[in-house]
């Protein structure tokens, strides 16, 4: 009797990827309630201010450049499973321990070590969902995994509000309760068997076309955590905000990222933009003049307006680093750690910029958004030179 062959690609499908999805779903969620989310909690428990939020979301990033990097070499010695599990437990018990301190600086010190453990995971699940996919199969992949975490983020922060206004402990105890159940998803998983590279680089001209949009979309990633991470921190004290009610303000400052999801689905969809790499620079443009619009405008609809096309552009440039750099190195972790260390340096060079302003200017709220902005020009003129000085001309 003849027997049917599977396809290594098609195995690690069936296989792999639904723990991997499950666990990333879990995770989505997590993140937000301890990341983006905190900064309400902080502002209602605390009592803290745009200064402080900013200075607690730099700090998160660059804390969070450690734990990326130091994924692929950890990952390398015990495999992306296990080192999954042992993050997830970690997770676990930090995510309580933010909820029980008894002070300030010490719910500070476990949301920083959240953080960093936080960061390591990505690479490890980004990597289990690109490798053995050949480019076609990988965006699709990719795409997926973009609107699970998007989708879920958006979601959940929309819902933080409520949660903190009528269930403040949730905000930790979900977080913990989240990484227990990916423990047990994860237990007794091991590494799919090396898989043969896939034919990424057959065409010359398409292989430059990549490269370029890959460094596109790398130097503008950090000014789009920049961005996100910043008017995360921001939202809370926004005097376009606070015109809401709490359960409403969350969902007003979650456009941008239904707006995000909905860049991921139709990129998904599509490859017309895979061989378009300036769309990048178009998109560095685009982030520079939405979030000065958001942060800076007080008219309720123009902030609307503008978190949308925020949301676009952040959506397109993710994207690109993600799925250029996994199409290019066949799915590495390492690579997948370059791509989260650089959210983690904008995470910490923007709302850090910011914070240091406002210290140093307190009586003036808009230079704090001024100064992030100024990051958000230099990825803009960086992005420029390079797409100026490539022979790439598409």
């Amino acid at each position: 009797m003849s027997t049917i062959q599977i396809p290594a690609s098609r195995q690690i499908v069936s296989g792999q990827l639904a723990p991997v999805f499950l666990v990333q779903s879990i995770s989505s969620i997590s993140a937000v309630l301890l990341g983006s989310g905190i900064y309400f909690y902080t502002h209602k428990r605390f009592g803290w201010d745009s200064k402080q939020n900013l200075l607690l979301c730099g700090a998160q990033g660059a804390i969070y450049i450690v734990g990326a990097l130091s994924a692929s070499p950890i990952a390398a010695r015990i495999g992306r499973h296990k080192l999954l599990r042992w993050l997830h437990a970690g997770l676990c018990l930090t995510a309580l321990m933010v909820g029980f301190s008894v002070n300030q600086a010490m719910a500070v010190v476990f949301i920083l070590l959240y953080s960093i453990q936080s960061a390591a995971q990505w690479p490890a699940l980004e990597s289990l969902v690109s490798i053995g996919a050949p480019p076609v199969e990988l965006s699709r992949r990719i795409s997926l995994y973009n609107l699970i975490w998007s989708g879920l983020g958006a979601l959940t922060l929309a819902a933080t509000g409520s949660l903190i206004e009528y269930f403040p402990r949730g905000t930790y105890v979900l977080a913990a309760l989240g990484s227990a159940v990916s423990v047990v998803v994860l237990w007794g998983r091991s590494d799919p068997a090396d898989i043969p590279a896939a034919a990424t680089h057959a065409e010359p001209q398409l292989l430059r076309r990549r490269k370029l949009a890959m460094h596109l979309s790398r130097l503008a990633l950090p000014a789009t955590y920049a961005a996100q991470n910043a008017l995360s921190a921001l939202m809370p004290t926004l005097a376009v905000i606070r015109q809401f009610p709490l359960q409403l303000r969350t969902m007003v400052a979650s456009v941008w990222m239904i707006a995000r999801w909905v860049t991921f689905l139709l990129l998904g969809a599509t490859s017309w933009w895979h061989t378009r790499p300036r769309l990048l620079l178009v998109a560095a443009v685009a982030q520079f003049f939405a979030f000065l619009g958001i942060a800076l405008i007080p008219s309720p609809i123009q902030m609307i307006l503008w978190q949308m096309l925020l949301g676009a552009a952040l959506g397109l440039v993710y994207a690109g680093s993600l799925y250029f750099g996994m199409v290019l190195s066949d799915g590495s972790t390492e690579h997948g750690g370059y791509h989260e260390a650089l959210i983690g340096l904008g995470s910490a060079i923007g709302p850090g910029a910011g914070a240091l302003a406002l210290f140093a200017r307190p009586d003036n709220p808009a230079i704090g958004p001024a100064t992030i902005g100024v990051v958000l020009l230099l990825s803009v003129i960086a992005s420029a030179v390079v797409s100026a000085r490539s022979p790439v001309r598409a």
